[in-house]
């Protein structure tokens, strides 16, 4: 049976999130999982709004039909939420959706 997959990319080393949204990207291309959810939390969030690279790396995850989404609380924190939103990342209290997607059996990959 497929496993449905959720991706946390909370790190703030650009080597590290281009990487994890690489796997995001081939995982998702190749149907690896049944599911597959990306989020970003805390440093990275901030990294991808300002990183040209990393901003084209996640246009193509949204090409590909992966929405990310990230947390609300911290893009707030660091004023970044318009930013976020403009790049096609949907900005939500993620702390409730991290625990009903655990609860629907989600394997968490933390980078």
């Amino acid at each position: 049976m497929s496993k449905k997959v959720l991706m946390i990319i909370s790190n703030g080393d650009k080597n590290v999130i281009s990487g994890a949204m690489t796997l995001a990207t081939i995982s998702f291309e190749n149907k690896l999982y049944s599911d597959l959810k990306v989020f970003f939390f805390g440093p990275s969030e901030k990294v991808i709004s300002e990183d040209k690279d990393l901003q084209s790396s996640l246009s193509k995850l949204i090409k590909d039909g992966i929405t990310p989404v990230a947390c609300v609380n911290v893009s707030n924190a660091f004023n970044i939420t318009p930013k976020l939103n403009a790049l096609g990342v949907n900005t939500i209290p993620v702390g409730k959706s991290i625990a009903d997607l655990v609860n629907q059996d989600y394997v968490t990959m933390v980078f």
